[in-house]
């Protein structure tokens, strides 16, 4: 199941190439509509027919995050065909391109603010992360809910940075105003410590 889901997801978040930008416009919003069908299915089958203990949630997530990582290494791979990121400040470097290229490729625009304290921990904010539009209220459910789908959008942002060689831990916060949120990013360099004291600046 997880490897159908991966090359499904993967297939519709990679944007279809036209020479039409008009049969293009249709082919991306059909190919869009088809995805958030499919990842509801996907969430609504992981959390009927997984483990109802009292892990459920704990194992949803790591479930969510675990695919969206397979499909944030394909479209890593498929959409850093051919670019040379400068090995000089690789890290900013590939977080630019996350910010920007695989952004507009999933949801056809950029991250609205990237900050880093320059010690290896990235924040990335959407002030309208396409999605969380369905939620509307801004309870405790609906709050919970919209938790559980940025698992997935994690998982992606780990999985393509995996792919461009960078290991990574992804949180994401979903801010007061929803479908804002955030998206933190530390850096896993071998044998450094913690990074999160420093103040973050914007780049």
């Amino acid at each position: 199941y997880r490897i159908q889901i991966t090359k499904m997801a993967a297939d519709l978040l990679k944007k279809p190439s036209s020479t039409s930008s008009q049969h293009q416009n249709k082919k991306v919003e059909c190919a869009d509509s088809l995805f958030d069908y499919l990842f509801a299915a996907m969430i609504d089958t992981l959390r009927t027919g997984g483990d109802q203990g009292p892990r459920k949630e704990e194992l949803l997530a790591e479930t969510v995050r675990a695919i969206g990582f397979d499909v944030g290494y394909r479209l890593a791979e498929s959409i850093a065909q051919g670019r040379v990121l400068a090995a000089e400040s690789l890290e900013v470097n590939v977080m630019k391109f996350i910010c920007k290229e695989f952004w507009i490729e999933i949801f056809k625009k950029q991250i609205d603010k990237l900050q880093t304290n320059n010690q290896g921990v990235f924040v990335l904010r959407d002030a309208k992360f396409r999605w969380l539009a369905p939620f509307t209220a801004n309870d405790e459910s609906t709050r919970r809910a919209a938790a559980t789908v940025l698992n997935f959008p994690c998982g992606l942002i780990k999985g393509a940075l995996e792919n461009l060689g960078i290991n990574s831990t992804v949180q994401a916060e979903v801010a007061p105003a929803v479908p804002s949120c955030s998206f933190t990013i530390k850096i896993r360099r071998s044998g450094s410590g913690s990074s999160s004291s420093a103040s973050l600046s914007a780049r």
